[in-house]
């Protein structure tokens, strides 16, 4: 693993070097200004002079984690970004600079004590040093894990040269005005999950994603709208769950995680979810492995692919059942 350490650090040389990612810059917010936080944890401290400090965000700060979202108008709301800082409080990252100006974020969860996860890596291009200094700090956070990360496509040769492998594609896709099919909104099979109870729901979700996040579910799951989570149901066991969530910009919701045993079901749960929301502008992050699913998407309900991005690890897939997942919680968390 230290070969495998050194390889990851040597991304501070293609970071200043070259443009990848995690530097891509927010157009409409290029820096926030933060009071200083009593107790904070700095990190990298004393430093050079002109450098920036480095040091644990703290939770009321988790709005800043926004910059990171490349896709106009998917921003994740303060109450879902604080709902993922809690997976792992000690985890997340901003760099500032000498007048309190926030210049780069990163978060390193650990997931368990064998995987990591590392997201929300956003550097201001004025500051690009700044982000190999972030990402050593969560390398370092994350000690000897298999660790997770998910790329543009034109980033992926160059993680493969610090040691990641990709194992599957994401398809980030987003639609308007979807059309809805009026037979699906009374599926006997549906339930909501507030209605049935949580625990059947996350031990569906530990058995696809191989890594129990019972926490973090728990607290996902309890929307304000009881259609906007909402399970399938066969022969008294869950065989498919899915969450859709306000986005920052009005009218806007994302869908994820969407688990299910197949398409069918996937497909069902969906075109119910949607139903929640309608006349809405709506994202989904689905992998590109399930193309019956894709055709959905693209052809019965109109969405367009608007990017797309490679998941990798540094060790291979951590058991993710990719055939049994068709939305993703996030790109950020894993």
């Amino acid at each position: 693993m230290a070969t495998s350490l050194r390889k990851l650090r040597m991304l501070q040389k293609c970071i200043t070097t070259s443009r990848v990612s995690i530097r891509r810059p927010c157009s409409s917010n290029p820096g926030s200004k933060l009071p200083s936080v009593e107790g904070e944890t700095i990190l990298h401290n004393p430093r050079p002079p002109g450098r920036c400090k480095i040091r644990q965000l703290h939770p009321r700060e988790v709005s800043v984690l926004s910059n990171s979202q490349p896709v106009e108008g998917s921003r994740l709301r303060n109450e879902e970004l604080r709902l993922m800082y809690d997976t792992d409080p000690n985890g997340f990252f901003l760099a500032t600079a000498d007048d309190g100006d926030v210049v780069g974020t990163v978060a390193a969860l650990r997931l368990s004590d064998k995987l990591g996860f590392i997201g929300f890596h956003h550097v201001r291009d004025s500051f690009l040093e700044e982000g190999a200094r972030l990402w050593d700090v969560a390398v370092g956070y994350l000690g000897d894990r298999n660790i997770g990360i998910e790329v543009a496509m034109q980033d992926v040769e160059k993680y493969m040269e610090l040691g990641f492998k990709e194992e599957w594609r994401n398809g980030c896709f987003k639609g308007s005005g979807i059309p809805l099919l009026p037979e699906v909104q009374s599926n006997r099979l549906l339930r909501s999950v507030a209605e049935m109870g949580f625990g059947r729901v996350v031990d569906f979700d530990t058995d696809v994603c191989g890594e129990p996040r019972v926490k973090f579910l728990l607290k996902w799951l309890r929307t304000d709208n009881p259609r906007a989570a909402q399970a399938v149901l066969e022969d008294n066991r869950v065989v498919g769950y899915g969450v859709i969530r306000p986005l920052q910009r009005a009218s806007s919701h994302r869908i994820g995680p969407l688990l299910a045993e197949n398409t069918a079901l996937a497909q069902v749960l969906l075109l119910s979810l949607l139903s929640s929301v309608p006349q809405q502008t709506l994202y989904l992050d689905s992998p590109l492995d399930n193309p019956s699913f894709t055709r959905l998407l693209e052809t019965d309900l109109k969405m367009e692919q608007v990017q797309e991005r490679a998941r990798m690890y540094t060790r291979g897939n951590p058991h993710v059942n990719v055939r049994k997942v068709f939305g993703m919680l996030s790109k950020d968390i894993g």
